[in-house]
């Protein structure tokens, strides 16, 4: 179902040399424009479970949330914690297969901007990568209300775009405050011990 976004305007600071507002979208041009399949390589941990690590791959940008839904899967699919596998088949498969299934027909097209992404089963995902040995960090969050260019997703995005690679990574991507938390579990901070 299409949302209404906020009216955005161009700034005149952004780095682009097309800074330039797609009217209809409601984005900026080298947003609409980009290679929408550039695959991102994450390892990805939960802040609950211990330092084990599994590997995601995203290639469809939409928002914050669908990003986090896709690393949400790819953790629950690896099997890494069997808790969190069983905890998600259980309370998220159907909807996650609900938006895949939405999404893969426009998966390329603008279009995807104008959906809404039901809330993930993580409220963050804190995502780090050292670029010419400068470790950059990102904290996104699910469902604050803002239009993307406000949101960290979008300055993740702007840094993968200007790589100019069909494949970037490997992200290292925490998932944080989990809407809900299996029993037993206590959590543990992976950003304060070696990766």
């Amino acid at each position: 179902m299409p949302k209404s976004l906020k009216t955005i305007a161009e700034d005149p600071r952004e780095e682009w040399l097309d800074n330039e507002v797609h009217r209809y979208y409601n984005m900026p041009m080298v947003v609409v424009r980009a290679e929408p399949h550039i695959l991102m390589h994450c390892n990805v941990y939960r802040d609950t479970t211990s330092l084990l690590k599994t590997s995601a791959y995203i290639d469809k940008w939409v928002n914050t949330e669908y990003f986090i839904w896709e690393m949400s899967a790819g953790l629950a699919d690896s099997g890494v914690n069997p808790q969190w596998t069983e905890f998600f088949e259980n309370q998220y498969k159907e909807k996650w297969v609900q938006i895949q299934n939405e999404f893969e027909s426009i998966a390329d097209l603008p279009e995807r901007f104008l959906r809404e992404v039901p809330i993930p089963p993580f409220e963050v995902a804190e995502v780090r990568i050292s670029v010419n040995e400068t470790p950059c960090y990102w904290r996104l969050r699910a469902n604050t209300g803002q239009h993307m260019i406000d949101t960290s997703f979008w300055h993740l995005w702007k840094l993968i775009l200007k790589q100019k690679s069909p494949a970037v990574g490997p992200f290292d991507v925490i998932l944080r405050a989990p809407l809900h938390t299996p029993a037993g579990e206590d959590p543990i901070d992976p950003w304060n011990m070696s990766l």
